[in-house]
């Protein structure tokens, strides 16, 4: 479960958040809609600790998102960003880095496992022996998405991951993402993920409602 509990968060003398009040619970799937640096990125951000809280409370799973918790909330989460991180040499190494760190010795998935979940997101597993410069931008954000569930990720943090995905790959995520048990909280401007998310919040000035 995530709870924000009257967080206000600023930057620069700015407000980007103001008092904002609301819960996801376990297996929602909330998309947050609203125009470009209304505040949508930051409340992403601002779970995984990558934006300081100015006033209130975020709880992941009953554990406010504090430095001394930052680390423990983070094994629970899967920040996926329209731009995602893939900047090892091959994207094999993209992939399994994660499981090169400490937290995850001894949770190298096998290669049946690999290529059962790369094959569910409609990609070839020879993809691996690609160079990551190489791949196309929904082709990162797929592998990105594969590596959060090879890491058994149970929520995803999702900032406008269909914007480079054709149909084909969109309905790969949809079925992954939106009809599994997995907890989704996302940003996007997609009509159709909008549609097929059971909760939609507009942000707006920094203060979020939801649509009916």
């Amino acid at each position: 479960m995530i709870s924000f509990e009257a967080v206000t968060i600023a930057m620069q003398g700015r407000i980007l958040v103001d008092d904002v009040s609301f819960t996801v619970m376990a297996g929602e799937k909330v998309v947050v809609r609203g125009k470009s640096g209304s505040g949508k990125s930051t409340l992403l951000k601002a779970l995984v600790g990558g934006a300081r809280i100015t006033q209130g409370v975020i709880r992941v799973n009953g554990l406010g998102v504090l430095p001394e918790n930052i680390q423990q909330i983070r094994q629970d989460l899967a920040y996926i960003s329209q731009e995602p991180g893939v900047s090892r040499e091959t994207a094999a190494e993209d992939l399994l880095l994660p499981f090169s760190f400490k937290a995850h010795h001894g949770q190298e998935p096998t290669a049946a496992r690999i290529e059962a979940v790369l094959s569910r997101l409609l990609l070839d597993p020879a993809i691996l022996r690609q160079k990551s410069a190489t791949l196309s931008g929904g082709e990162k954000q797929r592998l990105v998405i594969a590596r959060a569930i090879l890491l058994n990720k149970r929520i995803f943090l999702a900032d406008e991951i269909t914007s480079a995905l054709d149909a084909e790959s969109k309905d790969a995520v949809f079925s992954f993402l939106l009809e599994t048990d997995h907890t989704v909280l996302s940003i996007s401007h997609d009509p159709e993920w909008i549609d097929r998310c059971g909760r939609v919040f507009i942000i707006e000035n920094g203060s979020l409602r939801e649509e009916k």
